[in-house]
C-alpha cells in the first residue's frame, strides 16, 4: 500500500504540474486573441471617427494611412499609445495621403460608375468581369502604395511607380491581398454589423501584415543578390 501511494504521488505531481503549466498558456492565448480583437475594434472606430473629422472625402485617405502606420508599429512590436499615434499620423498624412491615394480612388469611382451602368445588361458579362478585375487590381495597388509609403522613405511618384512594379514582379502579392479583401468583404456582407465595429480595422491590419512580410522577403532577396554580385 505504501509503495502504491508512493507510486501514485509522482503521477499526481506530474499531472498537477502539467495542468498548472498548461493553464497559463491557454490563458495567454485567450488574452492575446481578446487583445487583438480589442485593438482592431478601436482601430476601426478611429478610422471612422477621423474619416468623418476630415469630411469623409479628405478624411478617409489619411485615416487609412494612420491605421497602416499604427498596425505596422504593433506588428513590429513597438509600444505605442494607439489614440495619440493615430491622431499624430492622421495630421501628418492629411495632405500627402490624399495626394498619394487620389488617383486610385478616382479610378475606383470611375470603375464603380461603369459597373453600375453595365451590371445586368445583356451581352456585357465580359465587360463586367474586366471591370471587377480592374477594380480589384486598383484596390491592391492602393494597399501596396499605402503600406510602402509607411514602411519606406520614398517620394510620392516613386511610391506609386514602385508599388506597381512590385505587384508585377510578385504576382502572388495582389492575389493574396485581393483574397484577403474578398474574404473580409464576404464576411461583412454576411454580418453587416461588423462594418462599424471591426471589419475595416481587421482588413487593414491583415493587409499591412501581408505587405510587411512581402517587403521583408524582397529586402532579403535584394540583399542576397547584392552579396552574390559583390562576391
Amino acid at each position: 500500500m505504501a509503495s502504491r501511494r508512493g507510486s501514485r504521488t509522482p503521477e499526481r505531481t506530474v499531472t498537477a504540474a502539467q495542468t498548472s503549466s498548461y493553464a497559463p498558456g491557454r490563458t495567454e492565448r485567450w488574452y492575446g486573441w481578446a487583445d487583438a480583437i480589442g485593438y482592431v475594434a478601436v482601430l476601426n472606430v478611429l478610422i471612422l471617427v477621423f474619416t468623418l473629422a476630415g469630411g469623409v472625402v479628405l478624411g478617409f485617405a489619411p485615416a487609412v494611412a494612420a491605421a497602416v502606420t499604427c498596425s505596422r508599429g504593433r506588428i513590429r512590436g513597438e509600444a505605442q499609445p494607439l489614440l495619440r499615434t493615430f491622431a499624430s499620423a492622421w495630421r501628418e498624412q492629411l495632405r500627402r495621403a490624399n495626394l498619394l491615394e487620389a488617383p486610385g480612388w478616382l479610378l475606383l469611382a470611375i470603375l464603380g460608375l461603369n459597373l453600375t451602368a453595365f451590371w445586368g445588361e445583356p451581352g456585357s458579362t465580359a465587360l463586367v468581369v474586366a471591370l471587377v478585375a480592374a477594380a480589384a487590381l486598383t484596390v491592391t495597388h492602393q494597399l501596396l502604395v499605402i503600406t510602402m509609403d509607411a514602411h519606406y522613405t520614398l517620394r510620392a511618384r516613386d511610391c506609386l511607380r514602385l508599388a506597381f512594379a512590385f505587384a508585377l514582379r510578385f504576382p502572388g502579392v495582389p492575389l493574396l491581398l485581393a483574397a484577403t479583401t474578398t474574404l473580409v468583404a464576404a464576411v461583412t456582407a454576411w454580418l453587416p454589423g461588423l462594418l462599424p465595429t471591426v471589419s475595416i480595422g481587421v482588413w487593414l491590419y491583415l493587409c499591412t501584415a501581408l505587405c510587411l512580410s512581402f517587403f521583408a522577403a524582397n529586402d532579403r532577396q535584394v540583399e542576397a543578390d547584392s552579396s552574390s554580385t559583390t562576391v
